[in-house]
């Protein structure tokens, strides 16, 4: 004969709702942030007083250099300018945007340049920053 005790009537068991909860916040915020993080790479571009925002098309393409003329395609690393020319080929965009580091050569970004309009597009765009105004 078997006898009841009162440990035998408690069941633990894990509460799933806060753990969801967490699940669905942390989600949201990747969701957020992974936008964000995708492009951003440390290039301090040139200033310049006639530089104007214009719009930008969602699927233009931009060619980045950083100071170390390490050289990047919508985030891809590009490790040689031939790479380069074989993923503008697959992409055959309009138009380009060139986003180099103030302090890279300039026969490497003439170069990487020269590989642009080798595929053929015409339209090519150098980004810059909007020289701030000194008051003297």
């Amino acid at each position: 004969m078997e006898f009841k005790t009162k440990q035998d009537d408690f069941e633990a068991s894990i509460n799933m709702i806060p753990l969801v909860d967490i699940m669905l916040v942390l989600l949201i915020i990747f969701m957020i942030a992974a936008p964000v993080l995708k492009y951003s790479f440390e290039v301090n571009t040139p200033e310049a007083t006639s530089s104007t925002p214009t719009e930008q098309a969602e699927d233009t393409p931009i060619v980045t250099v950083t100071k170390d003329e390490k050289i990047r395609l919508n985030g891809i690393i590009i490790s040689s300018l031939d790479e380069l020319q074989n993923y503008l080929a697959k992409l055959k965009p309009k138009e380009i945007l060139v986003e180099a580091d103030k302090s890279v050569r300039y026969g490497f970004v003439i170069s990487i340049m020269d590989v642009i309009k080798q595929q053929g597009i015409e339209k090519v765009g150098l980004v810059t920053q909007k020289k701030s105004e000194k008051y003297e």
